[in-house]
């Protein structure tokens, strides 16, 4: 385990959960820095809106210099989430990946949340971009559906 990645993380953990700007908050598990959850609070006019995500992130012993996996473990409609809650973000592709903050790295997927890539190169669910990009209003009605099922949102 590396000091500098330690460090890195614990700042980053600190100014996470005291910025706000990405409706984002994380917990370490079992005090191990190198593996958080995460809770994301669905963005304002979105089918998402209000759902209370989690998410699970485990960071290699050399980040900030490689990239962590990041998952949803709450189920959601989305084109660039997987079933099994793989994302699809251009920088958590390892040759996109170059060093940057817990914070911009959740306000690139909050982004994606609020308006989905749907080309080919970035879509990870065929179907639903497929279906965002033919039958818009059917999509977020699955999405507040799903959102409401699984995010705990409405209960």
């Amino acid at each position: 385990m590396s000091h500098l990645s330690s460090s890195h993380l614990r700042f980053g953990f600190k100014y996470l959960n005291k910025d706000h700007s990405t409706n984002v908050t994380a917990v370490t598990v079992d005090d191990n820095i190198f593996h958080w959850e995460a809770t994301l609070i669905g963005p304002v006019n979105t089918p998402y809106e209000g759902g209370v995500f989690k998410m699970s992130l485990h960071f290699p012993p050399d980040y900030p210099n490689n990239l962590p996996k990041v998952v949803f473990v709450t189920k959601i409609c989305h084109p660039n989430i997987s079933d099994h809650g793989a994302i699809y973000l251009r920088v958590l592709k390892s040759s996109y990946w170059h060093p940057m903050s817990i914070n911009l790295l959740f306000k690139r997927l909050v982004e994606k949340l609020i308006e989905p890539e749907v080309d080919d190169e970035d879509q990870i669910n065929e179907k639903l971009a497929n279906l965002y990009k033919s039958d818009r209003t059917r999509f977020e009605a699955m999405a507040r559906e799903m959102t409401n099922q699984y995010a705990g949102r409405g209960n």
